[in-house]
């Protein structure tokens, strides 16, 4: 076509024609892709067509934009536009109807318009307005001749101009469908392509960030530069696919733009002719980068521990897995550590989270800097860490590696101008023989773990069957206790608490039994421990201590208030919350004082950090209660623990009474735990007396009450009463002089 400007040679004419017929459309060349230089062939072959089939020396095809009509295509003339509002053109295409004039020169429409140039050949002039299928009419479609014409067109012309118009609208609805066409192309995030059947681009629908289109037409996919990040294997794989003509979706590869490593996605199908010939293909493509770099984070963190980037739980799973499939296919073995971090919620609680995250991170660190490249180094979950590798099996390597493992968490770590000393143990288990699943697997490298723990700190053990036989018998061991509970199989017995002075019963300390059902009757060394650790620890504690407060209420009031009942609390009872309250309640419920009341924690339990566990103990003493320290000396920072807590007696255990009179060591440090409670003003009873020399030297150095089967073994709450009264009579006798047997009942 042909490019916009002034010009002459269109009939024209002055005024203002009045707009008739159809409304006129708000068109633009842009709008239906007229906007290149140069001649549009479909156009110049219609206007030639009907200047010929007519035998008219000109015919024009215009486009309407504004107050122009702009020509389009032309024959016989240079005209480029024309006034819409002056002109011959301009009054087909308002009125919207075609527009005859036999003899210009003669009409007094448009014979005095100044572009009506009758010297050239301006006499006989035809137009027909071109209207969209939606009836608006966007410009004209006109012949001129220089020949009056009386009898203007023959039916045949008028047909034929009337077609050549429909044709003219066909071809520029379909520019304005193309134009259309490719806006959307150029907005949307897809594009368009086409090959040849050698496979080079011939088409690209636009040139994007995520297809270099000017490099790629005329090459193929794998010959472009930006196409080298993926290697040859993967392009010779898809080459193949092309040459079967086998259609593809969603094939992502690399490329770089610039120094950017980009990602595109694209999908193509074959193209055959009617004839089956292979023609190339075509498809879509999309820059899928930023969803690549999405996808391959969510995928980072649905495997990896968002904290501190080493593999979390699902992927050590995984990697477990691989280990087995790897034994069934080659026989190879792994070996699979587990740990955790000492104290690590006493870093949290001392220092704040924000120090313990930093210290996880830190530990995740080191374990990977010293282990190789097979291994895998994993979060579980807190301050659990795992590591398996495969380049390890039984023996002395696997003690070496334990041991780098344990040094490398055991350096010092700095936190807020401290140092924080840091430790762990360690479990480990060698896949299969130590477990055929993951389940398995990791349920005995941590029972491993939990005897190293219980070994001390900074061990290592590798399982060994007999952990989990213990493991087996301590489930069993709780279920059992769970029923026991409901099913009412416990009860209590007492055993005196003699006061050294004069021998007399001044209290009794409550001692739990189990009527087994089928092993008989139990003392708490065979389920002390498993009680204390299970769900129903808590609920046992309460009914033992309102037992023994029912029991013991007429024994004091026998001993006219002199009398204490002593009773040992659960770890759960420390750490319930509701503790006070419920003690409080149960001394309401069975009329007992908390003056006579005394309740014993082991050091066990107060290695434990229990946050407000001083101010609890002060609360149960503003209740009358007093607290004893049991197993004293057994533990760690006992000194720690009396000063800490409100602690009111200790009691010695039984392993220094026993050595005592035959161990000059025994006797040394009992004489020391001795004078140091006395000196701190605490009351001391030992525990386990079971002969004169035992019962004579605690005596001598300052012990005040004492308990064991030198005196009276436990009895029942129906026995009691009468051993008090028995103990009662032979303290009489002594004071009269007559001879006194033992009191041991035996």
């Amino acid at each position: 076509m042909r490019q916009t400007g002034r010009g002459s040679g269109e009939p024209g004419a002055t005024g203002t024609l009045p707009e008739r017929g159809r409304a006129v459309a708000r068109t633009d060349l842009a709008g239906f892709g007229l906007v290149d230089d140069g001649p549009d062939a479909d156009l110049d072959h219609i206007v030639r067509t009907a200047a010929h089939l007519t035998a008219c020396k000109k015919a024009f095809i215009t486009f309407a934009q504004g107050e122009v009509l702009h020509v389009l295509a032309a024959v016989g003339s240079d005209t480029v536009q024309t006034p819409a509002a002056t002109s011959v053109c301009g009054t087909a295409y308002r009125n919207g109807a075609p527009l005859i004039v036999t003899d210009l020169s003669t009409d007094p429409r448009f014979s005095a318009l100044p572009h009506v140039d009758v010297a050239n050949g301006h006499r006989f002039y035809a137009g027909f307005p071109i209207r969209l299928n939606d009836g608006h009419a966007i410009g004209t479609l006109c012949v001129i001749d220089q020949a009056v014409r009386p009898e203007g067109l023959t039916p045949d012309e008028h047909a034929l101009l009337e077609s050549l118009t429909a044709l003219t609208v066909r071809v520029l609805e379909g520019r304005q469908r193309d134009a259309r066409w490719r806006d959307y192309l150029d907005i949307a995030s897809d594009w368009i392509w086409e090959q040849d059947e050698e496979f080079r681009f011939s088409y690209i629908s636009r040139s994007s960030i995520g297809m270099p289109s000017g490099e790629m037409l005329g090459t193929t996919r794998w010959d472009a530069p930006s196409a080298a990040t993926e290697g040859p294997a993967f392009w010779a794989r898809h080459k193949a696919l092309l040459e079967a003509h086998e259609p593809f979706r969603d094939l992502r590869y690399r490329w770089l733009d610039g120094d950017t490593e980009r990602v595109t996605m694209i999908s193509g199908k074959p193209v055959f002719a009617q004839d089956g010939a292979f023609l190339g293909y075509r498809g879509t493509a999309r820059d899928v980068t930023e969803e690549e770099r999405t996808r391959r984070e969510v995928e980072h963190m649905a495997h990896h521990d968002a904290l501190t980037g080493v593999a979390n739980r699902t992927t050590f799973e995984a990697r477990i897995a691989d280990a087995f499939r790897a034994w069934e296919e080659t026989g190879a073995t792994a070996t699979v550590f587990l740990l955790d971090i000492d104290h690590f919620k006493r870093v949290n609680d001392t220092y704040g989270h924000s120090t313990g995250d930093d210290l996880l991170v830190e530990v995740a660190r080191r374990l990977t800097e010293c282990t190789g490249p097979e291994a895998v180094v994993a979060r579980l979950g807190g301050d659990e860490f795992a590591v398996l590798d495969p380049s390890l099996s039984r023996g002395g390597a696997v003690d070496e590696y334990a041991a780098m493992l344990l040094q490398a968490i055991a350096r010092p770590f700095e936190a807020q101008h401290d140092v924080i000393e840091c430790g762990s143990c360690l479990g480990i288990a060698v896949l299969p023989d130590d477990g055929g699943s993951f389940s398995q697997i990791m349920g005995n490298v941590d029972l491993a773990l939990y005897e190293a723990k219980a070994r001390g700190r900074g061990r290592s053990m590798a399982f060994q069957p007999r952990m989990r036989r213990q493991a087996d018998s301590r489930n069993t061991l709780a279920r059992e206790l769970s029923e026991a509970f409901l099913a009412g199989q416990f009860d209590l017995t007492y055993q005196p608490i003699v006061r050294l002075a004069d021998q007399r019963i001044v209290g009794a300390e409550a001692l739990l039994r189990w009527n087994h059902p089928e092993r008989g009757r139990l003392l708490p060394s065979a389920f002390l421990a498993a009680l204390d650790s299970g769900r129903h620890s808590v609920d046992v504690g309460y009914w033992v201590l309102e037992t023994a407060c029912r029991a013991a209420l007429p024994w004091v009031e026998a001993r006219k208030r002199d009398f204490r009942l002593s009773v040992n609390l659960f770890t759960g009872q420390v750490r319930d919350p509701r503790l006070v309250n419920r003690v409080q309640a149960i001394l309401d419920k069975t009329g007992f004082r908390g003056a006579n009341l005394e309740l014993e924690v082991t050091e066990d339990v107060l290695l434990t950090p229990l946050g407000d566990l001083p101010e609890v103990l002060k609360a149960l003493k503003r209740l009358g209660i007093s607290v004893a320290l049991d197993d004293f000396g057994t533990g760690f920072g006992s000194l720690n623990h009396l000063l800490q807590f409100a602690i009111d007696r200790i009691k010695v255990d039984r392993q220094f009474v026993r050595g005592l009179g035959n161990s000059i060591d025994h006797n040394t440090v009992t004489h020391a735990i001795v004078k140091l409670a006395v000196d701190l003003g605490l009351k001391v009873t030992a525990e386990g007396i079971e002969t004169d020399e035992q019962q004579h030297f605690l005596s001598l150095v300052g012990c005040d009450d004492m308990q064991g089967f030198h005196f009276s073994r436990p009895v029942s709450a129906e026995q009691f009463p009468r051993l008090m009264e028995k103990t009662d009579a032979l303290i009489t006798r002594r004071h009269t002089g007559a001879p006194m047997p033992h009191a041991n009942t035996g």
